[in-house]
C-alpha cells in the first residue's frame, strides 16, 4: 500500500466501519512514531487491510481523524471547501438568513475545523492541530467561493481554561473584538460581535429549532432560561409570540438581547431579567406557555451551575410556572462529555408534581449541520421537547 499507514486496534476498526471518524490511541495502535502532525495516512487493520484515509496528530488524545472513507486518498482542503459551500447553496441564496455553518468538521471532510458565516464575515475555528498545516489551503478555498466576505481565524486547539482564543484576520492583523457585524436569521436582525473569542452572539446550530418553533407560538408567553443574547425569544416574538422574558446571569448578554429587540421593533413585548434562573422561577408568579431551557454544561455564578447536579432542581422550579399544555424545550450540550437524558429528567419532574407529559418529536438539525452515522460527538447537543 502506497504512503504512510497507521494500524488500529480491532475495536477501533469496528468504530471506523460504523462511521466514527476518530482514532484514539491504545496499546494496539502501531505506526504513530515518526509521523508528523497533519500527515495523511491510510488506516489499516491488523491484517493490513485499508479502512479509510485520515490526518494524524501523533500526540493528540485523538491521534487520527478520518477525512475520506476510502483508503489511499489525497487530502485537498480547497476541494473540500468547495463541496461544503455548494452543499449550502440554498442558504447562500436565502435573503432572510446570512448566519449559518459553512463547514461542520469531519462531516464536511475537513476534520478539526469549523467555519461559520455571520453577515459579511466568515469565522474559521481551528479545533485540532491536524488541520493546521492545511490552513492556507482552507483560507484560499474560502476566498475563492466567497470573495466578498471577510475571513477571521480563531485558534481553539488549547483548553480555554488555560489559554485565550488567538484571533487574527486571514489577511493579517488582529480584528477589534468589539466590532459589530450585522447578521440575519429567519428575518430577524442581530448586532453580533463574532470577531473575538468563541462567543459570537448567536448560536447558529439552533436555527432549525427556532424555525420549527415559530409556527407554534402565536399569542404565547415565552420564558427563555439561560437566554444568552435572546435569539430564541426574538425569533419567536417576530413570529407572533405575545411576550418573552430572557433570564440570564450575564448582564452584557442581556444588554445585547435588549439591543436586538429594539433593532427589530420588539422591545415592548421583550423583557430581560438579570438573575439565577432557578431563583427567578422560585420568586416568580408568572405563567408561561413555552419554556426554552438551554444551559451550559457548567458555569460560574453565586452557587455555580453544573448541569448533572442542578438540572432536576431547575425543572422542579420550572413546572409550577407552566400553564396547561405548555411546550417545553430542553437542551443538553454534548461538549464536555455525554449529554444528559433531559427527556427523562423532565418526565421525572412531571411525575413528582403529578403532571402528565407527552413527548413531542424534536426537530432535526439544520442542513448546514450534516450528521455522520456512528459519530455522536458530531451532534452539538441533545434536544427534548415535551408538552405538559
Amino acid at each position: 500500500m502506497n504512503g504512510a499507514v497507521l494500524q488500529v486496534s480491532r475495536s477501533t476498526v469496528g468504530f471506523i466501519q460504523r462511521g466514527h471518524p476518530w482514532v484514539r490511541p491504545d496499546r494496539f495502535t502501531v505506526g504513530l512514531e515518526g509521523l508528523r502532525v497533519g500527515q495523511v495516512v491510510t488506516l489499516v487493520d491488523d491484517r493490513g487491510r485499508g479502512l479509510a484515509s485520515a490526518l494524524v496528530e501523533p500526540d493528540g488524545e485523538v491521534c487520527a481523524r478520518v477525512f475520506h472513507r476510502l483508503p489511499g486518498k489525497a487530502f485537498d482542503p480547497a476541494a473540500a471547501i468547495a463541496r461544503a459551500w455548494a452543499r449550502r447553496e440554498a442558504l447562500h441564496a436565502d435573503p432572510a438568513t446570512d448566519c449559518y455553518r459553512v463547514v461542520h468538521g469531519e462531516a464536511d471532510y475537513l476534520p478539526g475545523l469549523r467555519v461559520e458565516r455571520y453577515g459579511d464575515a466568515l469565522v474559521v475555528v481551528v479545533f485540532s492541530a491536524c488541520i493546521q498545516p492545511y490552513l492556507d489551503g482552507v483560507l484560499a478555498g474560502l476566498a475563492a467561493v466567497a470573495p466578498s466576505l471577510r475571513i477571521v481565524v480563531k485558534d481553539h486547539r488549547d483548553d480555554l481554561r488555560r489559554a485565550a482564543v488567538a484571533t487574527r484576520w486571514a489577511a493579517g492583523g488582529q480584528p477589534d473584538p468589539e466590532t459589530i457585524v450585522t447578521g440575519r436569521e429567519l428575518g430577524c436582525t442581530f448586532p453580533l460581535r463574532p470577531l473575538g473569542g468563541l462567543a459570537t452572539g448567536l448560536y447558529v446550530d439552533q436555527r432549525a429549532t427556532r424555525s420549527w418553533l415559530r409556527p407554534q407560538v402565536a399569542g404565547k408567553r415565552i420564558v427563555n432560561l439561560f437566554a444568552y443574547t435572546g435569539a430564541f425569544s426574538l425569533s419567536l416574538l417576530a413570529a407572533g409570540a405575545a411576550s418573552a422574558v430572557d433570564v440570564d446571569l450575564a448582564a452584557p448578554a442581556l444588554t445585547r438581547a435588549s439591543e436586538a429587540a429594539a433593532l427589530n421593533g420588539l422591545a415592548e413585548r421583550h423583557r430581560t431579567v438579570h438573575s439565577d434562573c432557578r431563583r427567578f422561577l422560585v420568586d416568580s408568579t408568572a405563567q408561561f406557555d413555552v419554556a426554552i431551557v438551554d444551559p451550559p454544561t457548567a458555569a460560574q455564578g453565586a452557587d455555580g451551575w453544573i448541569a448533572r447536579r442542578d438540572y432536576p432542581a431547575l425543572l422542579d422550579a420550572l413546572l409550577p410556572r407552566l400553564a396547561p399544555q405548555a411546550l417545553v424545550l430542553l437542551c443538553s450540550n454534548t461538549l464536555g462529555g455525554k449529554p444528559l437524558d433531559v427527556e427523562a429528567l423532565l418526565a421525572d419532574a412531571a411525575r413528582r408534581q403529578g403532571r402528565a407529559c407527552t413527548v413531542v418529536t424534536p426537530p432535526a438539525l439544520g442542513e448546514d449541520l450534516p450528521a455522520l452515522k456512528g459519530f455522536p460527538e458530531g451532534v452539538p447537543y441533545r434536544l427534548a421537547v415535551m408538552r405538559l
